[in-house]
């Protein structure tokens, strides 16, 4: 298990940070949640 987190000024920034980060990762068989955040992307969103 591997564990990739960013900072943002609001939680998009953050995840569309992480998910960036991700993709640099590579390893036979690795795979990763598309998911993660989601709902608070749509919170946030919500407000706005």
């Amino acid at each position: 298990v591997l564990c990739v987190t960013a900072l943002g000024e609001d939680v998009t920034a953050a995840q569309r940070r992480a998910y960036e980060a991700v993709h640099h990762i590579h390893w036979e068989g690795a795979f990763y949640r598309h998911d993660i955040g989601h709902r608070a992307v749509m919170r946030e969103r919500a407000v706005l």
